[in-house]
């Protein structure tokens, strides 16, 4: 699986079926069969057509058999690497390897195949074979080798939390998660086009002929829960994107929502056929800008400054309140096949020269699908880093040029396939990712986990006098009757106490007062405890400088870890429903308490009914100013 049309990537790509009988062929193809099954294959690869080829190639190597030639054999196996059928690839380069005159780059990829399905002893061998005299490719045998040993050990390691495929949104086909909006998820999918979708079905959609599926467009999937047959799945901006063809997507949007970046396909024709053949043309990305205005979308824009012509530019997303844009291209001056650039927003509201973000994120292989999760953070993929195969999530941390070391996000994250794009709801603690590991629906699927401690465990703890970075995303961190950011470290020490006004008096004496309570072994909020945060809000949005801290607890039953999990859940409840109410994230801490401040008497053994109980399944707050 490759990012579509772009050289240095990977093409999103469903499940290809290529029928192998040597009668199929295209009726286009037919009428040519006096070119001979050769030539018709070598000018389809040239095409970057790649369905088309492997089943010519696949004929070829059925008439020739054993007088194939390893080069044809070798454009076999790569047209199915680029389908995303690693195992009829494996399949070929394992035949390749075994003939004299085996080409040394066969080696490798097929160390890549095999580490691709968890194969790592197998895959060792071949990349052991393989010689060069090139120093990027020493490179990057070296780092096979070394992520190889990595990724035994990694896989030894019992998974702290589970991924579970999200099915009321992946298909048979592709699904890629992109970003988190207020109103829902924005994914982008080659396998809803049949639907029936904003009033419209496409009965025969245009297909991309690098792989014979349907091009992508971008969806926002409006139901958050995990499981719920309540979904509400749209088509993004159709009157706005409707008219493109060819790829679009992804999309993200500034948080004021009146601002969109979108990935698109160049639109004309790159490259005509010659009256000798037809000649290989590449069909590259854009990013493209639209405005609201007045509740009307003005039309996208090729985005100035970012873009570069003969190049790609892609994966758009917005860092720092919007002021850095991270983004995907694969120009020459960067550091390897495809790298993370960035640029900053001017004071006109322009965006200025992209630069590279430099050797540490970048590699000699491809960096691609950039996330914002956390302020001062930057999730990717990339193939360049010591991973388990294909793309491997990392999260490294820094801004523009300047980072540490990436760290590679493990098991359950990453797999020997394709794992991409991990993605964090406001909560903090429900993250998606997309990936074509084994047992899946179809190619790339959508993956969904909860994790309460997801920041504890990711982001080593900062001495508990460090005073935190804010964020605009959201974080996790909670040890027993300890105070938390958001972000996992110790709570702001830089506000300043100051004497209050009689009116802020009242309020805050009003607001520590209060108590909220949740149903028994659920993070979901009372009805009323909605209406008192309906208030809670209220009163912040008429003190912007305060901040507010969430202390919550749990009944006696269930077991400590239980409890701190579901206290600390508890917490990112309050956190999220009043992020929805307009109040920011980085306003808000919370400490869990578990069951350490039973109200009533009723701890473990203690005969107490259910609404007794419910006395202690709650939450208060304490103002900081």
């Amino acid at each position: 699986m490759k990012l579509y049309h772009l050289d240095f990537g990977r093409s999103f790509s469903g499940k290809v079926f290529i029928v192998l009988f040597s009668s199929w062929l295209p009726l286009s193809l037919v009428a040519q069969e006096q070119k001979g099954v050769l030539q018709m294959a070598e000018e389809a690869y040239s095409r970057q057509e790649y369905g088309t080829a492997a089943a010519l190639y696949e004929r070829l190597a059925k008439q020739k058999s054993k007088k194939v030639k390893p080069e044809q054999l070798m454009k076999l196996a790569q047209c199915y690497r680029e389908i995303g059928l690693f195992d009829q690839a494996g399949t070929w380069y394992a035949r390749i390897t075994a003939m004299p005159e085996c080409p040394p780059h066969a080696w490798f990829a097929f160390g890549e195949i095999l580490r691709n399905r968890e194969r790592y002893e197998e895959a060792k061998q071949q990349y052991a074979r393989f010689t060069t005299d090139k120093a990027d490719s020493l490179q990057l045998k070296e780092l096979a080798l070394r992520s190889c040993d990595s990724a035994i050990i990694w896989k030894q390691r019992a998974a702290v939390i589970t991924l579970q495929p999200v099915k009321e949104l992946n298909s048979e086909h592709s699904e890629i998660i992109t970003g988190v909006v207020k109103d829902g998820l924005l994914l982008i999918s080659n396998g809803y086009r049949k639907m029936q979708m904003n009033g419209v079905a496409e009965r025969h959609p245009a297909e991309d002929k690098r792989t014979l599926q349907p091009y992508y467009k971008p969806y926002i999937f409006k139901q958050y829960s995990v499981g719920d047959s309540n979904v509400l799945l749209e088509e993004l901006f159709p009157q706005l994107l409707g008219s493109y063809r060819f790829h679009i997507g992804p999309v993200c949007m500034n948080r004021a929502g009146d601002t969109l970046y979108v990935t698109i396909n160049e639109q004309d024709k790159i490259l005509p056929e010659s009256k000798k053949g037809p000649v290989a043309g590449v069909r590259r990305l854009n990013i493209y800008q639209a405005v609201k205005q007045d509740g009307k979308w003005s039309t996208p824009v090729l985005l100035a400054n970012v873009n570069k012509e003969g190049y790609s530019s892609s994966y758009p997303v917005l860092a720092e309140q919007g002021s850095v844009m991270y983004f995907v291209s694969d120009r020459s001056e960067g550091q390897g096949q495809a790298d993370i650039w960035y640029s900053e927003k001017q004071a006109d509201g322009t965006w200025g020269a992209p630069v590279n973000c430099g050797p540490v994120l970048n590699t000699v292989a491809a960096e691609a699908f950039p996330t914002i999760n956390e302020d001062g953070v930057l999730y990717f993929s990339s193939k360049g880093h010591p991973g388990m195969g294909g793309y491997d999530i990392f999260r490294a941390i820094g801004s523009r040029a300047q980072w540490q070391v990436p760290v590679n996000m493990k098991v359950p994250f990453n797999t020997g396939s394709d794992d991409i794009g991990l993605i964090l709801k406001r909560n903090g603690y429900e993250g998606f990712l997309s990936s074509n590991r084994t047992g899946g629906s179809g190619s790339d699927d959508i993956y969904a986990f909860k994790d309460a401690h997801y920041f504890e465990r990711v982001s080593p703890p900062l001495p508990a006098e460090t005073p935190t970075k804010q964020s605009t995303s959201d974080g996790a961190g909670d040890s027993k009757d300890s105070t938390n950011h958001r972000t996992g470290n110790g709570i702001d020490k830089t506000t300043a106490k100051r004497k209050l006004t009689p009116e802020e008096e009242k309020d805050k004496a009003e607001l520590e007062k209060l108590q909220f309570y949740y149903k028994f072994n659920s993070t979901e909020l009372l009805t009323e405890s909605r209406r008192i945060l309906d208030y809670v809000a209220a009163v912040m949005q008429r003190h912007p400088d305060w901040k507010l801290l969430v202390v919550s607890y749990t009944d006696s039953r269930g077991s400590d870890n239980y409890n701190k999990d579901l206290s600390t859940m508890r917490c990112y409840s309050v956190i999220n429903y009043l992020d929805d109410k307009g109040i920011s994230p980085t306003r808000i801490y919370y400490r869990n308490m578990t069951k350490n401040a039973i109200v009533n008497g009723c701890l473990d053994g203690v005969p107490c009914d259910e609404k007794q109980h419910q006395e202690n399944r709650r939450s208060e707050l304490k103002v900081l100013y």
